[in-house]
């Protein structure tokens, strides 16, 4: 029933007018206009181009920016030695914390170390005070001080060269007396000559028969004798000169103790003293605002003493009296940051300063660094108008550091080229 009615509908008339009449010319030159507008777009398309962007944070600064002096403690400010828009220079004291210490103190003894060397002549003379009110850094001071007087004491007393200067009167002493003993030697020597003489010719006499021989009994017994004492005048110098060599090893030894003594004086002393300037840093990182560099000083959240700051406040600022050029510093992430390169142009918008009302600045990328840090960022360096004149004409009012976000004008691309990348991507990694 279906195919019939199927052919029904096949064969009407109007069905056949519909397939038998060809299309109108409206429908048919549309066709082709739509192509050929397709073709002008495409190949307009080619001729016009537009670059591609980079979004990132900017800061805008100069060349010599201004340093932060940041509180590394909590507490309230003791002391103030510098005040806003004064002058200041590279390690001069701005600022104390509140601490037990008492600053001058600190200081003072900070001076004394300067010129403290660990050398015999200059610990002997440097005197330290024990009345100084140091805080944290008392304990380490009186290790010191503990140290300093023992090793003075040693240099002082010196027991061992005492020792020493005994040993060598006790050596020069037996020195004599085996000088002594060689010239009796030598007069033994003479004596046993003469002693051998006598026997020889009592000998001869009482073989010849000219002689008793008690006589020559005597005159052996006499040789005997003298023999016998030149043994016990060598046994007395072996003595001697034994007593002599352990009088020069006592005194060597004497000697590597002394030494042994000193250095193990000297290691405590170095080792205290490095502690207590260890303790000292320590202090002064943790309550002492410090000018890092010469410039003007500058308050930012404290005016007086006895104010409250917290760890982590940007507490002063120290500007540069020739900031130099003004310059950006972008902060450009990862992703994108192979088109960027040196001479593009970058637009920025200034935090404070809406871009419908006020413009942007215009500038151009410096140099970008070679590595990324720890975040993955990339640092670019963009020169820019040292008025910061905006593009409505307008200057914007610089204090030392604007932040803002910066557009970089990377490659130039036509529209063409935009709409055919997905498919020569497409082709390049399917064929």
């Amino acid at each position: 029933m279906e195919e019939q009615e199927k052919d029904i509908e096949l064969r009407s008339e109007e069905v056949q007018e519909i397939l038998t009449r060809p299309p109108h010319a409206l429908v048919r030159w549309g066709i082709t206009v739509f192509f050929g507008l397709l073709a002008l777009f495409f190949i307009g398309g080619c001729f016009f181009k537009y670059p591609d962007t980079v979004d990132a944070t900017v800061t805008v600064t100069t060349e010599h920016p201004p340093v932060w002096i940041v509180a590394r403690g909590s507490g309230k400010l003791k002391e103030l030695y510098r005040h806003d828009r004064d002058s200041v220079y590279a390690g001069d004291i701005i600022a104390v914390l509140d601490n037990p210490a008492v600053t001058s103190d600190v200081l003072a003894l900070k001076e004394e170390l300067a010129g403290f060397a660990i050398t015999d002549s200059c610990v002997l003379a440097m005197k330290f005070t024990e009345r100084w009110a140091l805080g944290s850094i008392q304990a380490a001071y009186a290790s010191f001080l503990r140290n300093l007087t023992d090793y003075r004491n040693f240099l002082t007393l010196d027991l061992y060269e005492q020792k020493v200067e005994a040993t060598v009167r006790e050596l020069n002493e037996y020195r004599n007396y085996i000088g002594h003993l060689q010239r009796q030697a030598e007069l033994d020597k003479q004596q046993s000559s003469i002693a051998e003489t006598v026997h020889d010719r009592e000998k001869g006499l009482y073989e010849d028969g000219l002689t008793a021989k008690a006589e020559y009994e005597k005159a052996q017994q006499e040789l005997l004798s003298k023999r016998q004492g030149t043994e016990q005048l060598m046994t007395s110098l072996s003595t001697a000169r034994i007593q002599e060599a352990q009088l020069e090893q006592s005194m060597i030894e004497t000697k590597m103790e002394r030494e042994r003594e000193k250095n193990t004086q000297l290691t405590a002393l170095k080792t205290a003293l490095d502690e207590l300037k260890t303790q000292m840093d320590d202090w002064e990182l943790s309550f002492l605002f410090v000018s890092p560099a010469n410039g003007i000083l500058s308050y930012n959240d404290v005016w007086q003493k006895n104010q409250n700051v917290n760890g982590g406040d940007k507490v002063f600022s120290i500007v540069a009296e020739d900031t130099g050029a003004i310059i950006g510093k972008i902060k450009l992430p990862d992703s994108g940051s192979g088109k960027v390169r040196p001479g593009q142009r970058v637009n920025i918008s200034v935090t404070g300063y809406p871009y419908m009302e006020f413009g942007f600045l215009t500038g151009q990328v410096q140099a970008v660094s070679l590595l990324a840090d720890e975040a993955g960022t990339y640092t670019v360096t963009v020169s820019l108008p040292q008025e910061l004149n905006t593009s409505y004409g307008k200057t914007l009012d610089f204090s030392g550091e604007l932040a803002g976000t910066a557009q970089i004008l990377t490659d130039e691309r036509s529209v063409t080229a935009r709409l055919l990348s997905p498919l020569q991507y497409l082709w390049e990694k399917y064929r």
